[in-house]
């Protein structure tokens, strides 16, 4: 009997501190009822560790030693299992406060029952034990373990009265069974010294069997909680996607409750390692991959439907492979919507394809007649006519000239949609932009009797780098609408810049008008295309509503920006912001004055060219007239065909020093002509002197870059624009054929003797005109 009451008091000690370590090891400190069940179970552990100590002892010195620990470890206890029990009971707030005193008054009582002369020490059958000596402290010490026995008592009872879940009400039950081991327990070794007789160690084993049922508690607890274990399972019975799980040996060992449905899994077939039964899969391609996880597109054989098998490899604590989880996603839905999603793609990509296709067709059918028509002006308005048909000509060149810049706007908007839109940064002079915007503008102003500011900021860079053409295409269109829009008032037009570093400058144009202004709700519509704003108000104004989208859109393209604030009624405030690289840091000294005679006065220098015989090919009539007769306007002598095979049988028996080549012509076309001329001798070829001019009404695909790079010297928009024609001339007939007649009746020959401001002028023309299909000068 001795030795049975001392190995179960030693195993109950063993077994308390194991299960405050496991505890603490497995749920950590995130909950504070776990931490008390812990330290519950480390001084319950003490307890029955001193306990155990008194009954092997023979010698009343060393029984002390160890009853003043196991008295310790009573104390901790008692006080400890209420608060865990008042933690589990949610009980109030203030019940907390009455606990915290009876601990107090526990540790004075420790301190004073351990003390020698409280007890006495007696050999018994079944070891050592001891006896109450009769005083204060010891019923003091009865009386506290009555109150704790009934402290713990009224939080169970509150708990279980209060408790609305079936788990709280289950859980006091276990405590109150609990409660009544302690309780039994004390019998034995408190109640019994106090009547005389020898102690038996009856609560030690009565705590250890209650902190064992408490164990059992805080474990009900911990399971009831929201963790990875039981969300878990929750997780996996209830997805709507099935889940297989199979072991190392590939045999199917766990499947959800939806596999059973959707890809018609039996019970049966748990066990059975026949992945490539349920889909058109082999095993080697599911399970024999490297790495953690392998995706596949496959078919479920039972529901004839694509599906998709993420496969994961799973490991255990040793990080050795134990088997592998497969998800089955079902991709029909999906992959109706792909293919929906590609038949929509296509039809866009179809219709994109067949707009730009139109558009170019259109540029090419629409700009011919429309060269045909500002061509035959252009040659009228060179004769000597009356006023009234000058008046009626200029009407018509005019109103042919505002078609062809709503037929550009729409290639422009076109090649911008389509990516081929592209920005050509050269150097330019500053001046010269702002020569050409102010004058085409104040032009407009004065027309509509408004008033035209031009500012600009000291210390602007003579020479930037940039795309000039665009710029200028950006300013003119702001600047147009201010002018339409404004009924009476003024346009300000103002330049400043802001220095980014020593080689890049802002700047900042600055557009100012007194019109109507834009309603708030109406910006967001701004930069749309076709958009025109307040239209029952403005539906006298003229435009295509392209302006400002493809200002927006050259603008980012270039990386720049632009600001918009305007009030309703009294006008509006354009910003244009762009980056641009100085080449010439010398600051700019030119005057912008509006010399208002000189806007009235056209450029009256004549070029005349002699004993120069050039060739001209175009399929079109019509085309052959217009051109050969503005050709014809500069004295140049024209030979015309309509064919490329003509037009090589001609150039091998005559030198053409420039040949005008239409790009467009049945059999063989002008690309093909070109090539099959410059074959034909040194003097046709690439580098020879003779230059071959593409005449093409195709301004959407790129034209120039292309046809230069297919052989061309040159290109030429359709409608011709007299500009670049002149241009063109200049550079490529012989200088001493040419003459430039001024307004005041005298002559210069270029081929000896050019002036400064005409080195520049055609310096500036070769710089800037290039690229232009067409210009408003």
């Amino acid at each position: 009997m001795k030795m049975l009451i001392q190995y179960s008091l030693f195993l109950c000690f063993f077994i308390a501190f194991y299960l405050s370590a496991k505890l603490y090891i497995k749920e950590g400190v995130k909950y504070r009822e776990n931490r008390l069940f812990s330290l519950l179970a480390f001084f319950s552990g003490l307890w029955s560790f001193g306990f155990w100590g008194i009954n092997i002892q023979t010698e009343p010195e060393k029984a002390y030693i160890f009853r003043a620990i196991g008295m310790v470890g009573v104390f901790a206890y008692l006080i400890l299992v209420q608060l865990f029990i008042c933690r589990l009971s949610d009980s109030l707030h203030a019940y907390y406060g009455m606990i915290s005193f009876v601990s107090v008054i526990g540790f004075v009582i420790c301190f004073f029952i351990i003390q020698k002369e409280q007890v006495t020490y007696q050999l018994s059958d079944i070891g050592m034990t001891y006896r109450f000596k009769s005083g204060f402290w010891n019923n003091a010490y009865t009386a506290y373990s009555v109150m704790i026995a009934f402290n713990m008592l009224v939080s169970i009872l509150y708990m279980h009265f209060r408790a609305q879940r079936k788990y709280m009400r289950v859980l006091s039950n276990k405590l109150l069974f609990a409660e009544g081991i302690v309780v039994f327990g004390m019998v034995f070794d408190t109640i019994f010294p106090l009547l005389g007789k020898p102690a038996i160690p009856g609560s030690t084993y009565g705590q250890f069997i209650a902190m064992l049922v408490m164990y059992e508690a805080i474990c009900f607890v911990n399971h009831s909680r929201v963790t990875v274990n039981n969300m878990s399972t929750y997780v996996y019975s209830s997805l709507s996607t099935p889940v297989l799980v199979y072991d190392d040996s590939y045999r199917l060992q766990i499947m959800n409750d939806i596999a059973h449905n959707s890809i018609g899994l039996k019970d049966s077939e748990i066990g059975k390692d026949d992945i490539e039964s349920l889909f058109s899969i082999s095993r080697d391609d599911a399970f024999c991959f490297s790495g953690k996880n392998n995706v596949i597109d496959t078919t479920c054989y039972y529901n004839k439907l694509p599906c998709n098998l993420s496969i994961s490899k799973i490991y255990d604590n040793y990080m050795d492979k134990i088997g592998y989880i497969i998800t089955v996603t079902d991709l029909s839905e999906r992959m109706e919507y792909i293919e929906r999603l590609e038949e929509t793609m296509q039809e866009a990509k179809n219709a994109n394809r067949a707009k730009t296709t139109f558009l170019a067709n259109m540029s090419h059918e629409i700009r011919t007649p429309m060269n045909a028509i500002i061509g035959f002006t252009e040659l009228v308005l060179k004769k000597d006519i009356s006023n009234e048909v000058r008046e009626y000509m200029n009407g018509i060149h005019l109103s042919s000239r505002n078609l062809l810049a709503i037929i550009n706007d729409i290639l422009d908007i076109t090649k911008i949609e389509s990516g081929k839109m592209e920005i050509i940064p050269t150097e330019y002079y500053i001046a010269d932009l702002l020569d050409d915007v102010s004058l085409i503008i104040s032009q407009q102003a004065k027309k509509k009797g408004l008033e035209f500011v031009m500012k600009t900021e000291d210390g602007i860079p003579t020479k930037l780098y940039g795309d000039k053409v665009r710029i200028r295409g950006v300013l003119i269109n702001i600047l147009n609408n201010a002018v339409k829009y404004t009924k009476q008032g003024s346009v300000t037009f103002e330049t400043k810049i802001s220095r980014l570093s020593e080689d890049m400058v802002k700047l900042y144009f600055i557009i100012r008008d007194t019109g109507i202004g834009i309603r708030p709700e109406e910006k967001k519509n701004l930069f749309k295309s076709f958009e025109r704003l307040d239209q029952q108000i403005n539906q006298d104004v003229e435009g295509s509503g392209l302006g400002l989208s493809i200002s927006k859109s050259y603008l980012d393209l270039m990386g720049g920006e632009i600001q918009v604030d305007s009030v309703y009624g009294e006008g509006s405030v354009f910003t244009v912001l762009i980056d641009q690289k100085v080449i010439d840091q010398t600051p700019l000294k030119h005057e912008f004055t509006i010399d208002k005679n000189k806007q009235e006065v056209s450029n009256t220098e004549q070029i005349v060219i002699r004993d120069t015989r050039v060739l001209l090919v175009d399929d079109n009539h019509i085309n052959l007239q217009v051109v050969k007769g503005l050709l014809n306007s500069y004295g140049l002598m024209v030979d015309t065909e309509s064919s490329g095979a003509a037009a090589i049988e001609l150039c091998k028996k005559t030198r053409y020093p420039v040949i005008f080549m239409d790009q467009m012509m049945p059999e063989i076309d002008g690309i093909t002509a070109m090539k099959q001329i410059r074959k034909l001798n040194s003097y046709y070829a690439a580098d020879g002197e003779a230059k071959i001019i593409a005449l093409t009404a195709d301004a959407i695909r790129g034209a120039r870059e292309r046809l230069i790079e297919e052989g061309f010297d040159e290109y030429l928009g359709k409608p011709l624009n007299l500009k670049q024609l002149e241009r063109l001339l200049l550079q490529y007939i012989p200088q001493d054929k040419i003459t430039i007649i001024q307004p005041t009746g005298d002559t210069k020959d270029i081929g000896e003797n050019i002036s400064k401001k005409q080195e520049d002028t055609l310096a500036y023309l070769k710089q800037a005109l290039p690229d232009m299909d067409v210009s408003d000068g």
